[in-house]
């Protein structure tokens, strides 16, 4: 659970130049999971329209160990999963998404995927 002292980074995406504002808050959770990764919950948040909701919330993701778990580059991968689409995986893989989830997904997902790779991805 997300405390002021496990708190890790929180970032703010603005894809469009009117629309939703994404919040990514990440949180160490204090131990790894399989393959020694460092567990980091998380919780990406839209706001539109004066009200904030969550999109995904959680406590399942692994970072590598190669990564700072502050770092750019943890932020990057976790986004690379909230930011997939139809089309991009298994079908499977959204079985469990809500209504609203399959709306982000089909709505958001890619251009909160270009403003990740935007802002922190070097271009060689």
């Amino acid at each position: 659970m997300e405390t002021p002292e496990t708190l890790l980074r929180r970032v703010v995406f603005e894809p469009y130049r009117h629309g939703p504002t994404f919040t990514l808050t990440t949180w160490d959770c204090g131990d790894t999971i399989s393959g020694g990764k460092f567990r980091i919950g998380y919780r990406l948040s839209m706001y539109e329209e004066g009200k904030t909701r969550t999109v995904f919330e959680g406590e399942d993701f692994g970072c590598s160990p190669m990564h700072a778990i502050d770092s750019d580059d943890a932020v990057v991968c976790l986004m690379g999963f909230l930011t997939l689409r139809p089309g991009d995986t298994d079908p499977e893989y959204f079985d469990d998404y809500t209504a609203f989830q399959l709306e982000y997904a089909d709505q958001h997902a890619e251009a909160l995927s270009c403003e990740v790779s935007n802002r922190f991805e070097e271009v060689e």
